[in-house]
């Protein structure tokens, strides 16, 4: 259509040139021709085939990538610990109550850690009871504290690894 009007007035606009232009006409017919397809075939991977536009693709594959996204934000497998309440070393009078949250490698840890609970727990409370609160109030001390309980249980544990530790609760008194 639109097409078909820039060939008619390429041709008209030639037909009054001298015998010898009838290659230029040809070469910028060709040319035009060249850009509509290239501008068809551009639109066709755009608009039809999903290309571009969230909008355009089919429902399960949003779903899909939307799943896969939350999958990279997702903490994975973990496993939240009894609250512990110990006396903290150094001053009877202080003490220390802290929430443990393990982050795991796979589910079959999770299940391990419930079957050696009391041994985890015998683990944790020795480390904790040994720490004064010079030592846990500062954030390195925090960090340090952290990083000997993710050893201390992975040292009981075989079937996979505990990659993180979080303490959702953490008071000294």
């Amino acid at each position: 259509m639109a097409e078909e009007e820039v060939i008619e007035e390429v041709e008209e606009a030639g037909a009054g040139s001298p015998p010898g232009g009838g290659g230029k006409m040809k070469i910028i017919i060709i040319l035009l021709l060249v850009l509509v397809i290239a501008g068809g075939g551009a639109a066709y991977f755009f608009l039809l085939k999903g290309g571009g536009t969230e909008a355009s693709k089919p429902v399960d594959q949003v779903a899909e990538e939307e799943a896969a996204a939350q999958n990279d934000f997702s903490l994975g497998v973990t496993h939240e610990l009894d609250p512990f309440i110990v006396n903290l070393a150094g001053d009877m009078n202080r003490y220390l109550k802290v929430v443990v949250v393990l982050q795991l490698s796979t589910e079959g840890v999770a299940e391990e850690i419930k079957n050696r609970g009391p041994q985890i727990k015998d683990s944790v409370i020795t480390v904790l009871s040994s720490k004064t609160p010079e030592e846990i109030l500062t954030v390195q001390g925090k960090y340090d504290l952290k990083m000997e309980l993710i050893k201390r249980v992975n040292a009981i544990v075989s079937t996979g690894v505990v990659r993180d530790l979080f303490f959702t609760e953490f008071v000294v008194q």
